[in-house]
C-alpha cells in the first residue's frame, strides 16, 4: 500500500475502505461499473497502489466487452502481469468480503473522488511552491500554469448527466412561453444598434467576435459606443482591456460621445454651460453602470487571461473587449523567434477559448493590412485582410469591418458614412449596415438616426 507523505510531512488525504467498498461493489454487481464511470473514476484517483491495477485490470476487462467477476479478473490480472501490483487473487477474493451489497456504490465513488482531488490539490501547491522558491523569471508564465493546473482538476471533477426528453421539453416548453412575453429580446448582449443586432441577435455567449479596420477608422469609438450602449441602456457589465489608449482618454471618449461634446472644445476647457450640464448628465449615467479597466500596454495574453478571470469573479462581467489583439504579447510559452503570425494565432486561440471558459463574448479590436488601402478607398475589406495570421478568421465567430465609404474631399468634414460589414456570421447572415461616423463626438449612429437629427 502506498504511504507517500506530502510535502506537509503527513500523510494525503484517502479512505482505504471507501476504495475497497467501492472495487468490491463492481465485483458483486459489474453493472455498478457504470455507476462509477459516472462519478469520472480513473486509476489514478485511487491511493492505494494495489487498488489502482485492480482498477485498470477491471477498465481493460470492460474495453473489451468481457464479464467482471473474480474469475475474469484474477484472469486478465495474470495476463497483463500485475499479481503482485494488485495483491494476488487471495488480496482480491478478501475484497468481496468487505461488503454484501453493491447498495452504496456512487458514495464509495464520490468519497474516492473527493480525496483524490484533495490530492491533486497538494501536488499543485506543493508544486507550485518548489517553483516559486526557485525564483522564476517569468512570474505570469507560473500564475498562468497553476490556474490552468487548477482549472484542470476542477474540470475533471464534472459528472455528465443524461437529460430525458420530457425535461427538454419543458424547459423549451418554458423558453417559449418567455419569448411570447418578451417579444423582439435579444437572445445575446445588445451593441444598441438594432440593425446589427437584428442580424446577430446580439453577441452571444461563448463566441468571439473581431472588429477589424485600418487605423483611424473608428475601431476604439465603435467599441465605446458599443460599450456604453449595453451598459448604460441594457444594464450589462462590460470588462474593456485597452492595449493601447489609458483608461482617462476612454472614459474621457465616453463621455464626449454620451453628451455629443467636441472633444477638442472640451480640452480645451472651451465648453457652454449647457455641454458641462449634458457631460454631468452623461457622467451620471455612467457612474450607475459596470465597466471596468484594465489598461496595461502591450499586456502578454497569460496575464489578460488571469486578469479576466478574475474581472468575471468580482463583477460578473457579461462582456469582455479588447483593444486591440495585434498588441497582445506572448511569454516564454513561445520562443522568440516564432514567426510574429504563430504568436497571432495563439493569441486569437487563447481569446476563443477564454471566451468559452468565461461563458462571456469576447470582443477582440484587429487591425488590417494595407491591402484594403492599395485597392482603392471603394474596395471594401475582406477576410484575407485580417493582419498577421489567418488564424482570427478561423477562430472567430463573427467578424465585423469598418469601413470608411468617404471621399478624399469630405474627409475633413464633421461627418463620415461608414460601413459596418459583417464579413463572417457562424449563425447568421453576412450583410452591411449604413452608418455614420460624427467625428467631433467620436460617435456611430445608424445613417437613418443620423440623418433625423437623432
Amino acid at each position: 500500500m502506498s504511504e507517500t507523505k506530502s510535502f506537509t510531512g503527513k500523510v494525503p488525504p484517502q479512505n482505504i475502505n471507501a476504495e475497497r467498498h467501492l472495487l468490491a461493489s463492481i465485483l458483486i454487481d459489474p453493472g455498478s461499473y457504470e455507476l462509477v464511470q459516472l462519478q469520472k473514476i480513473g486509476k489514478k484517483d485511487f491511493y492505494d497502489t494495489r487498488h489502482q491495477f485492480i482498477y485498470q485490470a477491471i477498465c481493460e476487462l470492460n474495453k473489451k466487452g468481457k464479464p467482471i467477476d473474480l474469475i475474469t479478473l484474477t484472469e486478465i490480472i495474470e495476463t497483463m502481469n500485475l499479481r503482485e501490483k494488485s495483491g494476488g487473487a487471495d488480496y482480491i477474493s478478501a475484497l468481496l468480503d468487505s461488503i454484501p451489497t453493491s447498495a452504496n456504490v456512487e458514495y464509495y465513488a464520490e468519497i474516492v473522488k473527493q480525496k483524490s482531488i484533495l490530492r491533486q490539490l497538494i501536488h499543485v501547491s506543493g508544486d507550485l511552491i518548489s517553483k516559486s522558491m526557485e525564483n522564476p523569471e517569468d512570474v505570469y508564465s507560473l500564475i498562468d500554469q497553476a490556474e490552468k493546473n487548477i482549472f484542470d482538476i476542477n474540470q475533471d471533477s464534472f459528472t455528465s448527466n443524461f437529460s430525458h426528453i420530457k425535461q427538454v421539453l419543458n424547459e423549451a416548453i418554458e423558453e417559449l412561453a418567455h419569448m411570447d412575453s418578451s417579444q423582439g429580446s435579444l437572445s445575446g448582449v445588445p451593441s444598441g444598434y438594432p440593425d446589427l443586432d437584428e442580424r446577430t441577435d446580439g453577441f452571444q455567449k461563448q463566441e468571439m467576435v473581431i472588429i477589424a479596420a485600418r487605423p483611424s477608422a473608428g475601431k476604439t469609438s465603435f467599441a465605446l459606443n458599443v460599450a456604453c450602449n449595453s451598459a448604460i441602456r441594457k444594464g450589462k457589465k462590460i470588462g474593456f482591456f485597452s492595449c493601447e489608449m489609458n483608461k482617462d482618454s476612454l472614459v474621457k471618449r465616453m463621455l464626449c460621445s454620451e453628451a455629443q461634446v467636441n472633444q477638442l472644445a472640451m480640452r480645451k476647457g472651451m465648453l457652454s454651460q449647457i455641454e458641462k450640464e449634458r457631460i454631468v448628465q452623461a457622467a451620471g449615467n455612467l457612474y450607475e453602470t459596470i465597466i471596468v479597466f484594465d489598461d496595461t500596454p502591450n499586456i502578454p495574453i497569460m496575464e489578460l487571461r488571469s486578469k479576466a478571470r478574475k474581472m468575471k469573479k468580482d463583477y460578473d462581467i457579461d462582456m469582455l473587449m479588447i483593444d486591440y489583439l495585434q498588441l497582445i504579447t506572448v511569454g516564454d510559452e513561445m520562443g522568440k523567434n516564432t514567426p510574429r503570425h504563430e504568436q497571432i494565432g495563439y493569441v486569437s486561440r487563447s481569446l476563443k477559448g477564454l471566451a468559452r471558459e468565461l461563458d462571456v463574448p469576447v470582443i477582440a479590436l484587429a487591425q488590417l493590412n494595407r491591402n484594403v488601402e492599395s485597392r482603392g478607398d471603394e474596395s471594401r475589406p475582406r477576410l484575407s485582410d485580417l493582419k498577421d495570421s489567418g488564424s482570427i478568421e478561423q477562430d472567430a465567430d463573427v467578424i465585423l469591418f469598418i469601413h470608411n465609404k468617404s471621399s478624399e474631399e469630405n474627409k475633413s468634414q464633421e461627418t463620415d458614412v461608414r460601413e459596418v460589414i459583417i464579413g463572417k456570421n457562424r449563425n447568421g447572415p453576412t450583410d452591411i449596415i449604413k452608418m455614420v461616423f460624427l467625428k467631433n463626438y467620436t460617435r456611430f449612429q445608424l445613417m437613418t438616426k443620423a440623418y433625423a437629427g437623432e
